[in-house]
């Protein structure tokens, strides 16, 4: 039941995203509709790199049976988090007074402030959502992603329909003040949880509590590891412009972000839970690591070919919007992109697995080489068969994320299971 509630809120949100750039361009115009972009883009890079390196351990940690050092760990990371906007923010300001960057250029002091805030506040509630979500409580966090991420682009929506909001400006503020009150309702859940009260108190005098260091410390791997996997995402992108048309890019994109909403249904619908879920099941005796793992794989793949399946069925419809004519090229790349991204969301599954396993370094490397070998291999395939060959570039490092991933877990399994089996047998 929860993950109907999860499924059904996320393609929600998508429809309402999507429902608000056309809005958008049809009462603002194409200009308003750039601001909006880049904000997006911003948005999606700052949930990213403002992480600085401490969101995946101290989720772990906030994941697991006694949470309370956790709690108090991320009082201290939000704390932090807030000087670092107020940094960001003063750097950003004077260099726009001071230097005349192209990057500036005709934005409005208002839609630059707009932007800031949008990025800081998505960053501020992606973090805390995800705190929700590590303390197992799948249904407030799921409520509170809706919020961020659909139901204020339906209020958008409506106040643009109606000419309650005229501005580019207004539109950014209703996106990063809805996601201040959804961080302020995680941040109540985090601060109200059981264990707070109850064993904080113990744990301090015992002198458990961890620096900020070393949360820093066990989970740069990850961080350093995440940006890499985020360049593969795009990689073949990037490659694609310095070889094709513009116009072979354009539908290559299109077809990539049609492709690209089944990891995102997959990840908010599975991904969000598998993680909290794993580090649980380690900490608990008659827990089954390897049961939650193949649990949360079979789900997550079931959702992604059912949703594969239906763009498929529906993709005459999809491209027609865009005015794009569906030919036997086009199908052929749509097939193979939702094919990668199918193998997307199973390595999602398996990064989790290493997150709770505390396999940084192991994974790190293995998506190192993966980078390294993938993108002469990428040059070649669209300098041969351009932007199908870009499709095939993202399912080529799809099928070698999966592979490596799953590789690591296995073998770090194999390991600890020889281990066990070591200690009974010297047990008299």
């Amino acid at each position: 039941m929860h993950l109907l509630f999860r499924l059904v809120f996320r393609i929600a949100s998508l429809a309402l995203k999507f429902a608000l750039t056309i809005v958008i361009a049809r009462t603002l115009g194409f200009a308003a509709v750039a601001d909006y972009g880049l904000a997006v883009a911003v948005s999606v890079v700052s949930s990213k790199l403002l992480g600085l390196g401490f969101s995946t351990e101290i989720n772990r940690r906030l994941s697991g049976e006694n949470a309370s050092i956790a709690i108090h760990e991320a009082r201290r990371l939000l704390s932090l988090y807030c000087v670092v906007y107020f940094v960001i923010a003063a750097v950003v300001w004077l260099i726009r007074v001071g230097v005349d960057l192209p990057v500036f250029a005709g934005m409005s002091r208002g839609v630059l402030v707009g932007i800031m805030l949008v990025a800081f506040s998505e960053h501020l509630g992606l973090e805390t959502t995800s705190y929700v979500f590590s303390l197992h409580r799948p249904r407030l966090g799921s409520f509170l992603l809706f919020i961020r991420t659909g139901a204020w682009a339906g209020v958008a929506i409506i106040a643009l329909l109606s000419g309650a909001v005229r501005s580019i400006e207004s539109i950014l503020t209703l996106w990063w003040v809805t996601n201040v009150v959804a961080a302020l309702g995680a941040c109540g859940c985090l601060w109200n949880h059981e264990y707070e009260g109850k064993r904080f108190a113990r744990a301090k005098a015992a002198g458990s509590v961890t620096s900020v260091r070393t949360v820093w410390l066990d989970g740069l791997p990850f961080f350093v590891a995440t940006t890499v996997l985020s360049c593969l995402q795009y990689g073949e992108r990037f490659i694609a412009s310095g070889i094709i048309t513009a116009d072979q890019l354009g539908r290559y994109v299109f077809a990539w972000s049609v492709a690209n909403s089944i990891q995102t249904i997959a990840y908010a619908t599975v991904v969000v839970t598998t993680g909290p879920r794993l580090v649980r099941s380690l900490g608990v005796a008659t827990a089954d690591f390897r049961a939650v793992l193949r649990s949360s794989a079979r789900t997550s793949i079931c959702i992604t070919v059912l949703a594969a399946a239906a763009i498929l069925a529906l993709i005459q419809p999809i491209f027609r919007m865009a005015h794009e004519p569906v030919d036997g090229a086009t199908r052929l790349m749509l097939s193979t992109l939702l094919i990668s991204f199918v193998l997307r969301s199973i390595a999602d599954i398996y990064w989790s697995a290493a997150i709770a396993l505390r396999l940084g370094k192991q994974v790190f490397v293995v998506i190192s080489a993966v980078a390294i070998f993938s993108m002469p291999l990428e040059w070649l395939s669209v300098a041969r068969l351009g932007a199908v060959g870009a499709a095939f570039a993202h399912l080529m490092v799809s099928a070698a994320i999966v592979a490596s991933v799953l590789f690591v877990v296995t073998r770090c399994r194999e390991r600890q299971d020889e281990r066990r089996q070591r200690a009974r047998g010297a047990c008299p």
